[in-house]
């Protein structure tokens, strides 16, 4: 059974957004609540949900993954991260419709293997959410000319990322804009493959930014 930690927004106050973290291969859902948590900061109207990923990874109970890495190549990769899509949605469906949240108010935050399944996810199916933050991630695919996607993208990674490069978030950065997706990419100076405090505020301070934007753009 897949283990899912939910939690409320702040007291007091009414639930505004909905918040969904995937976590990198690897770790486990808990290796992602001190993010939720300094969102929420930033956030106290957001609900915050933070699933495990859906298989074991190397047969250890308390590591998950979303899709498996054994053997992952670039002739692979795409159709590995689509074998799983319709469980992602079936996810952050259910979690709108408990929540009552819109999926224009709901936000896809992802580290590492959890932020390619965030990109992919939005790319797939542009109705499902209203942004994306993705942490030291990249597309298994990038976007072709001519694909939707109606979500604003906030890219952060490291400088000195040997997992995955900045090259990947750079050229995601070119195609989203190339697509006329509303696109930032922050490069954290010093960074390797971590998901740091410095990291998390930048994400979470363009999702803020980005918010505000769409807000200014409806009263015009």
């Amino acid at each position: 059974m897949q283990q899912v930690y939910r939690f409320g927004p702040a007291p007091a106050q009414p639930t505004r957004h909905l918040f969904v973290f995937l976590h990198a291969s690897g770790a486990d859902a808990r290796s992602m609540i001190p993010a939720a948590f300094k969102y929420q900061g930033r956030f106290p109207s957001a609900a915050l949900v933070v699933p495990s990923g859906f298989s074991l990874y190397r047969k250890t109970p308390e590591s998950k993954q979303w899709f498996s890495t054994k053997d992952l190549c670039a002739d692979n990769h795409m159709d590995r991260v689509s074998a799983i899509l319709p469980r992602i949605e079936q996810l952050v469906r259910r979690e709108q419709t408990n929540h009552r949240v819109k999926p224009e108010h709901t936000v896809l935050i992802g580290y590492s293997q959890g932020g390619t399944v965030a990109l992919e996810a939005v790319k797939a199916m542009p109705e499902l959410a209203g942004a994306v933050v993705a942490y030291a991630a990249r597309f298994a695919r990038l976007p072709k000319n001519g694909t939707r996607m109606d979500a604003r993208i906030h890219l952060v990674h490291g400088e000195y990322d040997s997992v995955v490069s900045r090259v990947y978030a750079e050229r995601a950065q070119r195609a989203l804009s190339g697509l006329h997706v509303p696109v930032t990419l922050d490069i954290i100076e010093d960074l390797g493959h971590a998901l740091t405090h410095e990291a998390i505020c930048r994400g979470s301070l363009r999702l803020l930014q980005g918010i505000y934007e769409r807000r200014r753009a409806t009263l015009h």
